[in-house]
C-alpha cells in the first residue's frame, strides 16, 4: 500500500534541473539501503548537512519525490514530530529544513487522515491513518538504522531510535 524509500544525496552533486533529478535519481541518490553506495560517498558526506530526500508513495501514486530533497536527518526527526503531533493532537504541520515546503497531517475521522504537501504546488491525499503513520515510522526506522550501522562512528541517532520505538508503541 505505502513505499517509503531515503535517500542520501551524492556529495558535490549540483542539481539545475528538478525533472532530471525525478527522471534519473541514480544521478543524484543513493538508497539509504545500498550499504556498497553509500560507503562510496562516506569521505566527501557532511554529516552536519546532510542532503538526501524521502519518497513517498501509495499505492504507486506519488506524494513526496527528490524535487523535495532537502536536510533528510532533521526531516525524518521533524515527520516524527509531526506523528507525535497526530496521535495526541489530532493533526500537525512541519516545514521542511531548508525550503518553504510544509507538510500538512489532519485526522478526519477514527480511520483516516489528509495529507497535504504545500511547496510550489498543493497535493492532498485521504489515507487510512494508522497504516499510513506506520510506514512513515518504519521509514524513519529503517533511515536512522541505516545510517547508524553504516557510519556509527560519525553520527549518533540512538535518540530518534528510541523515539521510533515509542512511536510504535503508540500506533499499536
Amino acid at each position: 500500500m505505502f513505499q517509503v524509500d531515503s535517500y542520501l544525496m551524492k556529495p558535490q552533486c549540483n542539481v539545475t534541473d528538478l525533472r532530471d533529478v525525478v527522471n534519473n535519481p541514480q544521478n543524484y541518490f543513493v538508497e539509504i539501503t545500498d550499504s556498497t553506495g553509500l560507503k562510496e560517498i562516506y569521505k566527501n558526506l557532511d554529516f552536519q548537512y546532510l542532503n538526501g530526500a524521502i519518497c513517498l508513495k501509495y499505492y504507486g501514486e506519488s506524494m513526496l519525490d527528490m524535487r523535495y530533497w532537502d536536510l533528510v536527518d532533521q526531516l525524518w526527526a521533524y515527520i516524527m514530530n509531526l506523528i507525535d503531533d497526530v496521535l495526541h493532537k489530532g493533526e500537525g504541520s512541519v516545514y521542511f529544513p531548508d525550503q518553504p515546503v510544509k507538510i500538512i497531517l489532519r485526522v478526519t475521522s477514527k480511520e483516516l487522515l489528509h495529507f497535504s504537501l504545500e511547496g510550489s504546488e498543493i497535493t492532498g491525499f485521504v489515507l487510512p491513518k494508522n497504516d499510513f503513520l506506520l510506514a512513515l515510522v518504519q521509514g524513519a526506522e529503517q533511515f536512522f538504522t541505516c545510517m547508524t550501522s553504516t557510519f556509527s562512528s560519525v553520527c549518533d541517532y540512538s535518540y530518534e531510535l528510541e523515539r521510533i520505538d515509542r512511536l510504535k508503541q503508540e500506533l499499536q
